[in-house]
C-alpha cells in the first residue's frame, strides 16, 4: 500500500509544459513534426507472455517494452488559423514500437473557437482530441524526460488517450484555466458501448522572479460495457504460436462492465539558480474507484469493487544543454471480487495480487540537447512492476521541429 505521507508529498510535487495540445499562432498554417526512437537492452516480458501488472485491469495501448530498436512515436501536426478567432488542428501519428506498433492513426482532428479575442478567455473545441485535464497524459513521448510513460497512465488510461468530444474552458486568464470535457467514451478506461465519459479540470500557473509553478487537478468519470483488453483479447486476439519446444497460452478473454471514477492532481515547481542552472520537480497522483462486474464468454461473472492509486515524482537538474533526472513510481491496489466465479476471474483478469505486490519503477535519465531540435537520451531503468525484478538500459534520439513556416524547434503557437 502507498503510505499516506508519501502520497501527500508526491501529490503536491510540482511539470514542464507539454506540446500535445495548442491554439495555433498568428501564421495561417503551421506544420510541426516529431520522432522518438529508442534502443532497449531487454524485453519486459517474453515473446509468448503477456504484460499484466498484478492487481490491475489493463488495456488501451499499454504495450510492454521490447528489446532492440523501436520507433516509440512519430507524429505530424497541422495547425490552421481560419480567422482571428477560429482555428483547426489535424495530427496523425503512430506509437507503440516493436511488434506492437499501433500503426498510423488520426490522433487530433478538431475545430476551435476563441472568445473574445484570439486567445480567449473562453475557448470551445469540438472533434477528436487529447485530454486537457492531465498535462502528462496529453503529452507525447517527445515531451517526456523519460522514454516510457508513467505506470499510472498505462494502467488507468491505457497510455494513450484520444477521443471524440467537446471541450469548453476558461483559458489561461490571470494564470487560471478551468473547463469541462464531454467524451464519446471510446478511449480507455471507457468504451464506445458504454454511456460515455466526462471530466472537469482546473489548473493555475504562477511565476515570480526565478520561481515558477503550476498545479491542478481533475475528476474523470467513464462508463464501459463488456470492455476487453484489446491489446491481446477481444476483437484483436491472435492465438500465440510458440517455437518448437516452447509453450504459449491463449489470453483469457474476460470483460468489464461498469463505471470508473478517477481523481488526479499534477504539479510543477522550478527555480532558475543561475543563467546555466535550473532545478525542477514534477509529479502526478491519481486515485481510481472501480465499481462493476467482470465476466467471460462462458457466462461466469463476479462483482468488482476496487480502490487503486498511483503516483510518480521526478526531480531533475539542467545545466546548459544537459539534464539529469530521476523518476520514481509506485502503484497500489485494493480489490474486492465477490461471487462463485471470483477466484477464477481474479486470475484471468490479472486482478489477483496474493503477494500484495506494489508495482514500482525507478528511472535515471540523462538528456543532452545536441541541436535545437535533436536530443540524445540515455536511461537506466529498475522495473519492479512484475514479481521478477528487471534492470535494463536504453539509449535514444528525440527530434521535434517546425516544418512550416521556416525551420525551428516549435511554432509560435500557444501551448498548454
Amino acid at each position: 500500500m502507498i503510505r499516506p505521507a508519501f502520497l501527500f508529498v508526491t501529490g503536491l510535487s510540482l511539470s514542464l509544459p507539454t506540446q500535445a495540445h495548442y491554439i495555433p499562432g498568428e501564421e495561417p498554417i503551421e506544420v510541426n513534426a516529431s520522432l522518438v526512437t529508442t534502443w532497449r537492452s531487454d524485453d519486459l516480458v517474453g515473446q509468448n507472455e503477456y504484460w499484466q501488472i498484478p492487481g490491475t485491469l489493463m488495456g488501451g495501448h499499454a504495450w510492454s517494452m521490447e528489446k532492440g530498436l523501436a520507433v516509440d512515436e512519430a507524429s505530424l501536426a497541422l495547425g490552421v488559423r481560419i480567422n482571428e478567432r477560429t482555428f483547426a488542428v489535424l495530427e496523425v501519428g503512430s506509437h507503440g514500437g516493436g511488434d506492437h506498433e499501433d500503426g498510423i492513426e488520426l490522433q487530433h482532428a478538431y475545430l476551435g473557437y476563441a472568445c473574445c479575442d484570439s486567445r480567449g478567455p473562453w475557448v470551445i473545441e469540438v472533434g477528436r482530441m487529447g485530454p486537457a485535464f492531465s498535462p502528462s497524459l496529453a503529452g507525447h513521448a517527445v515531451d517526456r524526460l523519460a522514454s516510457e510513460s508513467p505506470l499510472v497512465e498505462d494502467v488507468f488510461y491505457g497510455r494513450d488517450f484520444h477521443d471524440e468530444g467537446v471541450r469548453l474552458w476558461w483559458h489561461e486568464t490571470a494564470g487560471w484555466s478551468a473547463g469541462l470535457e464531454i467524451w464519446r467514451g471510446s478511449a480507455y478506461p471507457a468504451n464506445s458501448e458504454g454511456d460515455g465519459a466526462w471530466d472537469v479540470f482546473a489548473r493555475h500557473k504562477w511565476q515570480n522572479g526565478g520561481f515558477q509553478a503550476s498545479f491542478g487537478g481533475w475528476y474523470y468519470q467513464g462508463s464501459s460495457s463488456a470492455r476487453e483488453d484489446h491489446r491481446y483479447g477481444g476483437g484483436h486476439s491472435h492465438p500465440p504460436v510458440a517455437p518448437p519446444g516452447q509453450s504459449a497460452e491463449a489470453f483469457p478473454d474476460t470483460r468489464y462492465t461498469g463505471d470508473v471514477d478517477i481523481v488526479g492532481f499534477h504539479g510543477d515547481l522550478g527555480y532558475r539558480l543561475t543563467t546555466d542552472w535550473y532545478l525542477g520537480l514534477k509529479g502526478e497522483f491519481m486515485q481510481m474507484d472501480i465499481d462493476g462486474v467482470v465476466h467471460d464468454e462462458v457466462g461466469r461473472q463476479a462483482e468488482l469493487e476496487a480502490d487503486q492509486a498511483g503516483v510518480w515524482v521526478q526531480p531533475y537538474l539542467t545545466w546548459r544543454k544537459h539534464t539529469l533526472g530521476v523518476r520514481a513510481e509506485i502503484l497500489s491496489t485494493d480489490n474486492s471480487l465477490t461471487g462463485p466465479a471470483a477466484p477464477v476471474l481474479a486470475t484471468n483478469t490479472g486482478l489477483q495480487n496474493a503477494d500484495e505486490h506494489d508495482p514500482k519503477r525507478y528511472t535515471a535519465v540523462w538528456r543532452y540537447q545536441w541541436r535545437d531540435d535533436i536530443a540524445i537520451r540515455a536511461e537506466l531503468i529498475q522495473d519492479d512492476t512484475l514479481a521478477d525484478r528487471d534492470l535494463r538500459w536504453a539509449v535514444g534520439l528525440v527530434w521535434a521541429g517546425r516544418l512550416w513556416p521556416s525551420s525551428g524547434l516549435t511554432a509560435p503557437a500557444h501551448r498548454h
